[in-house]
């Protein structure tokens, strides 16, 4: 009985508008004759491509106002909670300190 399922050679392809623009800045730096044998500007591209694809990201600044927020936020907390523990303790002390005669 052969198999009645039918097979297609498809091959899914995924699109990185980013890489196809870093490779189009590499192809015209090769065209210019910009790269040497070591290949030393295209890596050039590279790195300025991502620094600008980082800095240039309005989704990277939201991002990293958010966490410097929250980072304020928790310290801000942190600072509130050990100004009330050793206020606390301070208190404890001083309770401690006038009522000696009387715990013993």
């Amino acid at each position: 009985m052969p198999n009645k399922h039918k097979r297609f050679e498809y091959i899914p392809r995924y699109y990185n508008e980013d890489r196809e623009a870093l490779q189009l800045k590499i192809d015209r730096a090769k065209e210019e004759n910009l790269v040497d044998e070591n290949g030393n500007y295209a890596r050039n591209i590279k790195f300025q491509s991502k620094i600008q694809d980082r800095w240039g990201n309005p989704d990277h600044k939201v991002q990293a106002v958010r966490s410097n927020f929250r980072l304020i936020i928790i310290l801000i907390i942190l600072l509130v909670a050990f100004y009330y523990v050793f206020i606390g303790l301070d208190g404890i002390g001083y309770f401690i300190d006038t009522n000696k005669d009387k715990l013993h």
